[in-house]
Formats: C-alpha cells, structure tokens, sequence
C-alpha cells in the first residue's frame, strides 16, 4: 500500500533515541583504560535525518529516521531504522493507520535487522481524547505481535505546564518508551532547566519508563542552545532515571546542526564512546574455556601469544600451541587462537599461563557435588553498567562453570565492539570457571552473527541445526556434556518451524542414555527462548511442547533453564520440569510484566543471577540479587537469596 504522508510535527517530535548507562567502568586488568567521560548512549537516534544518514552516522548516531522499509535498507553499515508509521489523530481520536494498514505496513519489515522500531505517536492529547492512554497500550501491543523483537516509541508533550505534569502518569504502559520532550530555551530568555527537573520528578514517582528529549534547534518561539546550554541539558538527563536519551533535531524549520559546529560537536562527542588504548604487543585477553569432555578442556583467547602451558602444579610440564579458530572472529583486528588440551584428569585443578603471562588455575568437569552459576541477556559494561558488579557476583560464587543462556554481548546492538568488551568483562570468573553457552537472538542478527561466537568456543559434542544461518555456518548450533551427576543438554534457536523438532530427534537418545546410566541423577536443559514466560516474551509453544514430551518421558529430567525474557521467573513443575528464566546478567530490564501465569511460582523484576549447588540427591536452586536498575519492581540487598527452591532426585 502506499504509505500515508507523514503529517507535520510539533516541534516536540523526538530527536535521538538511546538506552543509556550513565556509570563509569574501572580499568580492566585486560590493559583497557578506563573511560574518560561518562558513557555514552546505547542507541542514538535522530529525527529527520533520513536525508543525511551518512552524516548523522559520522557524528555518533546509530538509528537513524525513516519512512520505508527501502530507505532502512540502505542506511549506511552500524546504523539501524526507527520506522514512522503514522500518528494518532487528536481530532479523531483515532490511529491515522487502521489495524489492517498496519499489518500490512509491517508485513515486510518483521524481521528487517535494519528496522530497530517503531515510532507510532508524536503528542497525543488526553484530556481531548481521554481513551487515548488505552488505545496507545493496545497499539503497541499489535505492534510486538506484528514484529516481534522490536521496540515502540511514543511523546508525550512535556511544553504545556500543567497540562503536561497531569499526563504524564497516565502514559505508563502505552509504549516501550515515552519521550518526554521539555524544551527549556526560550527566544530571549535564559534556558529553564528547573522544568526539566519538574518532568523527570514527576516521571520519577510515576514509575515512567522514559527517554528524555534535549533542544537542539530554533524556531519562533525557541533559540539554539550555546554548546554550555546543551551541555547541561544533556547532564540532567543522564542523571536521571531515563533509560533512554533524545535530540530534537537534524534539521527543522529550514535549519540543520550542519550549521551549527559547536552544538554538533557536543552532541557528537556525547553520542561516542571513550578512546580506549589497547596493549598491542604480547597481548593476551578474552580469555574463556570450555568442557570438551571430562577429560579435555578448549581454551579461546585473543592476542599474540599462540601458546598456553598447563600442569598439576605452577611448574607446568606440558605445553601446547594454538591454532587460529574457524570461523574467524570479525569482532576486532587482533587474531583469536584456541588451544585444545586432553589427557587431562577429571574433576581436578590445573595451573596455566598463556603466554608467559601470570599462573591461573583451571578445573575439568567436576565428579561429585559442586556448584555452577547461570546468567542470560548480559551485554558489555560500557553499554550497561551493572554488567560489571553481575560478573564480579558470579566470580565470587566460585562455579565450577557458568551457563550463559545466550545473548551475549549485544553486539549487533551496541557495535562490534561490545563484543570484544563482553569476553573481557566476563574475566572476572572465565579463567578460571568454564564458560559454557547457548546462542540466542542476538548473536545471529546483523551486523553480528554467529562468526563472532561459534569462532570463540568449542562447544561439546556441538551438533548442526537446519537453516542455520550461513554466517557461521554450519555445526555448534547446540551440544551436550556431562558433570558429576548431570548431564546437560543445550538447545537451539529456532532459525525455521523445525529446527526444535529435529533437535528433539537428535536429542532423544542423549536423553535415554542419561536416563538409563546409575551415574546420572539429573538432566538439565538449557537454551535462550522460555517455553513458559510471563515476561516481555511470550512462552514458545513449539518449544513447550517438545520439553514437555521429555519430562513425561525421563523422570531424570526436572529442569530447564532458559533467558529472553529480561526477568527471573520460576514455574512451578510442568510435566515434571521447573522452568525458570534467569535473564538477568546486566542488560535492561523489560518491564512491565505482560500477563500471568497460576503456574508461576516466583518472579521478580530485577536483575539476578542463578546459583546451583549440586549433590548425588539433589539440586539446590538459588536466585541472587543483582545489582540495582531503573526498571526493577523489586527491593532487594545485592547478593541476597530472593527465591529458593530445591529439586530431589527421583527414586532409582
């Protein structure tokens, strides 16, 4: 259908979008400096710039304002679309864009990588259209169902006084994100920052979910900003509770920020990252290893060193060389090497050193009781800033192995080099607790893709799915292994409608022997999308499904663990398995909580990781507190237990 011309906006339409974390990251034992200045926005968008894309991208900006699925296409390499599709008519009182317009409008751009979202109303006035607050939470509903994984965005006006504090409450819930837009500098007058901060008070303890909107044009009644002006705008917002920051805009009214150097200087160097210098010779970071079996270990690393020494004791006796991994890491220039190490006792610690570098131990699979740690939905410390205090959590728990139920790093989200940040941070425990992982959405959607994961691992046993994406291409879509008396076995993205059910046709025979062996007591499933979830996303029923065949099939089989869903929820026993999502390694929460679920036994909107202790006879389940963020909907002292429970071994 043709599209519908876009109406003319209010000057409050937004500018630059990003959810932003505002602490600064220590420096890295891995030779990063810290950054010099706050960090910067995750995404950064900006209104009408669809024109000047390769502009707006040189100056920092990643999402760029678009009104067709072609012009998102073509946005230059590392930026994304935010897709106008219509208002909301405050004559009407009704969408620009009838149900069925819509779904056809988005009919091509559901799983367009280059379209991050969706821009859907700009200044919808309640007081003459009170079902407007109803009306936005049902569209943007249609909007997730339509194209799932994406984000809807929406402003609210934050110009008209009174008007604007009493609406802002009622605006909870009616998209993903709301901007709120006051535009304090005035033709003649000195900026009014004080509004500002009555809008981000009044959001505040309205439990909003808001990005904030800084000025950066000219019109009748408004004047540029000097470079100091904008400065401080762009200081009250981060210190707020946004999760997201605006710019209003690349050109209005006949003017453009090409025009206008000092203000786009400002902007530009608080839309990027600060310089990191990287130790270029004799480097060794990212450093990370795998179970390969009980007996063998495979370490990654990046840098110049290709050898790894490894022995009983800090004295060492054997040494190995490694090779350069395929498929190749693109994440970074530097080379990534792997080293394979058997003949190796199981259950027992390892002293090493890659490259000369200082003495670390390392365990093989452990053979009697021990713990293991599971995190989901991480991402790097600069793009959130609880990633740090999560690994350091996790680091102190000392596991055995860490399950990461996918979505890594974000990478095609944050820029490639997230990616190279993620398997630094996670240092804090990954020389010395085995990493083990499962892929989720986000590792094979562009500009990332499974390259910059399948290259850093070996995974166990690691078997082939159908369709898997090209990139990557083809094996260690999924695997299994063994410790102590567990086996887990990890599943795989759903990359066609039948991808789950030829996994449960490889996987079943791994199932029947786990059940038939007196040294297995547990069986363990792990992968990133919930069968069950109440969260942000829904439960896969396909999915569901076939675990749920498993669990009458193998009393060894009581859990499942699983991400996607920004949250931590547990189920209670369905056909035998416990279900819980432990998504919560330090990326945004996704509130609020969609629907419920007389299954669910807990569920917390905070960030958490999980905590397993196993025995011969049982599985001791705990969920700790994580570190404090703006969408969480639970108090809780970081490292407390928020919720318990223990799975007993069924009788032999």
């Amino acid at each position: 259908m043709a599209r519908l011309p876009r109406p003319p906006r209010t000057i409050a339409v937004i500018a630059a979008i990003a959810v932003c974390s505002t602490a600064a990251i220590s420096a890295r034992t891995s030779g990063t400096a810290a950054p010099s200045k706050p960090l910067p926005p995750r995404y950064r968008y900006i209104f009408d710039s669809g024109s000047a894309a390769a502009a707006a991208a040189s100056a920092g900006w990643n999402l760029i304002d678009v009104d067709s699925k072609s012009e998102a296409d073509r946005l230059p390499s590392g930026t994304r679309a935010l897709f106008w599709v219509g208002d909301y008519d405050n004559s009407a009182c009704a969408w620009e864009l009838s149900d069925k317009e819509l779904r056809a409008e988005l009919s091509s751009m559901a799983g367009d990588p280059k379209v991050a979202g969706y821009f859907f109303s700009d200044e919808p006035d309640p007081n003459a259209c009170p079902a407007a607050p109803a009306q936005h939470r049902s569209r943007s509903g249609l909007i997730h169902r339509l194209s799932r994984g994406k984000f809807t965005v929406m402003v609210a006006d934050s110009n008209s006084g009174k008007a604007s504090l009493a609406q802002i409450p009622g605006w909870r819930g009616a998209a993903d994100y709301v901007g709120l837009n006051p535009y304090p500098c005035y033709r003649g007058k000195p900026c009014d920052y004080a509004w500002i901060r009555q809008i981000i008070s009044t959001a505040n303890r309205a439990g909003l979910r808001y990005w904030g909107v800084v000025q950066a044009f000219a019109g009748d009644e408004w004047r540029w900003p000097t470079a100091s002006e904008e400065t401080r705008m762009l200081s009250l917002w981060r210190t707020s509770r946004q999760s997201g920051y605006m710019t209003f805009a690349w050109s209005w009214a006949g003017h453009s920020l090409r025009g206008q150097p000092r203000l786009l200087n400002v902007l530009s160097r608080f839309n990027r990252p600060s310089a990191k210098r990287h130790l270029e010779a004799s480097t060794v970071d990212e450093v990370h290893y795998t179970f390969t079996g009980p007996t063998s270990v495979a370490f990654d690393w990046r840098g110049t060193a290709r050898t790894i020494r490894y022995g009983r004791t800090s004295r060492y006796g054997r040494t190995r060389r490694a090779y350069a991994v395929r498929p190749a890491p693109f994440s970074s220039r530097r080379p990534f090497w792997e080293a394979r190490l058997g003949g190796l006792v199981a259950g027992t610690i390892y002293h090493y050193s890659i490259g000369g570098r200082r003495d670390r131990t390392f365990v093989t699979a452990p053979t009697g009781s021990y713990r293991f740690d599971v995190e989901a939905d991480v991402g790097d410390s600069e793009s959130y800033h609880q990633v740090a205090a999560t690994q350091a959590q996790i680091a102190a728990d000392k596991p055995a192995f860490v399950i990461v139920a996918g979505d890594l790093s974000y990478g095609n989200d944050d820029g490639l080099p997230a990616v190279d940040r993620h398997f630094n941070d996670v240092m804090a425990w990954s020389q010395s607790a085995a990493y083990m992982p499962a892929w989720g959405n986000h590792e094979w959607d562009a500009p990332d893709d499974l390259r910059n994961y399948k290259g850093r691992f070996l995974v166990p046993h690691g078997q082939a799915s159908p369709a898997a994406p090209s990139k990557g291409c083809c094996g260690e879509d999924w695997g299994w292994f063994d410790a102590g008396g567990v086996r887990f076995i990890s599943y795989p993205e759903p990359y066609t409608e039948s991808t789950w059910s030829s996994w449960a046709s490889k996987a079943d025979h791994l199932f029947a022997a786990a059940q038939a062996s007196s040294r297995i007591h547990f069986i363990v499933t792990f992968g990133h999308r919930p069968a069950y979830s109440t969260g942000y996303h829904a439960g896969e029923s396909g999915l569901a499904a076939v675990l749920n065949r498993f669990g009458d099939r193998y009393p060894k089989y009581l859990l499942n663990l699983n991400g996607h869903s920004h949250d931590y929820e547990r189920f209670v026993p369905i056909h035998h398995v416990v279900h819980i999502t432990a998504a919560g390694g330090g990326s945004q929460l996704e509130a609020p909580w969609r629907t419920k679920d007389s299954r669910t036994a807990y569920r917390a909107m905070h960030l958490e990781h999980v905590r397993v202790t196993v025995t011969s006879g049982r599985l001791l389940i705990e969920a700790v507190c994580g570190p404090a963020s703006e969408e969480q909907e639970l108090a809780c002292r970081a490292g407390s237990v928020i919720d318990s429970y223990t799975i007993t071994a069924p009788a032999s």
